[in-house]
């Protein structure tokens, strides 16, 4: 499956690589050098088998088939997408064959090989209130801005987006040692400093609607299933991946930022973050209980 942008007024073609950035900047993949454009614009992302639009925060916007995107946006071969005065035609040749593998993705996954990973996921809190309130431009300033944010702080950990579900992200490091556990933790750091920095940017538009940008957090390590689901593509499947979606969503009911797993925490070197054991909780979907750990420090800078 591949993916291309044509320029509709000069018919000058970009093939999509799996994250390809669109942009003022000379470092995107696609280079659009006009002022209206902002320097990290937009980001294509090879996902499900498909490909997916998202504005990264935006000054003026990005907008496909003449609506201001707010939330990622699975793109269809002749979708129009706008910056600015710059249209580009989204060309898709070829596709995925969908089976229901399990609850997290549809598509037939080839290469399967069962390996340890460390498995991060992460979401807005009260996302559907907060996109209620706000407004469509200032929804997609302060969306665009968390994926662009993760999207950076992941790849520059050694980790790897596997995908955007909405306002959650799915994450992996294909190790399991030290080295990967301390990015992990790092990474969660920062994600939190980022969710800091947004609400900065933004927070008289929180202040109007009564709420700040927080987040939710889980860190699982174990097997999955690791395969392609086309050339260049790959994703994670099983129990472990779904226990880290059922993790996170405790947070809320934990009252806790961050939760880890005990196969996580266990893991962890010694006095590298300090955490609090929260017993044993269960979780849909599984008939034993899972052992669960707050972290309540970060790693220092």
């Amino acid at each position: 499956m591949k993916g291309h942008l044509k320029l509709v007024d000069t018919g000058e073609l970009h093939e999509l690589t799996n994250v390809s950035i669109v942009g003022r900047s000379d470092e995107c993949q696609i280079a659009v050098p006009d002022p209206r454009v902002s320097r990290r614009h937009a980001m294509i992302r090879k996902q499900d088998g498909g490909f997916y639009l998202f504005d990264l925060g935006s000054f003026n916007g990005s907008y496909l088939n003449g609506s201001r995107v707010t939330a990622a946006k699975q793109l269809k071969s002749g979708d129009i997408i706008s910056l600015a005065e710059h249209e580009f035609q989204f060309q898709q040749d070829g596709g995925t064959i969908t089976e229901n593998l399990d609850e997290l993705g549809g598509s037939t996954i080839a290469l399967i090989r069962s390996t340890p990973v460390i498995i991060l996921v992460s979401d807005i809190m009260g996302y559907t209130a907060m996109s209620e309130a706000m407004g469509a431009d200032d929804l997609a300033q302060v969306i665009g801005s968390w994926y662009s944010d993760v999207e950076a702080i992941i790849s520059s950990s050694g980790g790897t987006v596997d995908k955007f579900i909405g306002d959650c992200v799915l994450a992996y490091w294909t190790k399991v040692d030290e080295e990967s556990i301390k990015a992990a933790l790092q990474t969660a750091a920062k994600l939190f400093e980022s969710s800091d920095r947004i609400y900065g940017m933004h927070s008289e538009i929180f202040d109007q609607i009564g709420s700040r940008f927080n987040l939710g957090l889980a860190l699982h390590a174990g097997k999955v299933a690791y395969g392609g689901l086309s050339q260049g593509e790959s994703t994670l499947v099983g129990d472990p991946v779904n226990l880290t979606f059922r993790l996170e969503s405790l947070t809320r009911e934990l009252k806790q930022q961050v939760l880890l797993t005990g196969d996580f925490q266990r893991q962890i070197p010694a006095d590298f973050v300090e955490t609090k054991n929260l017993g044993v909780h269960k979780v849909k979907g599984r008939a034993q209980g899972v052992e669960v750990f707050a972290l309540t420090s970060f790693p220092a800078s």
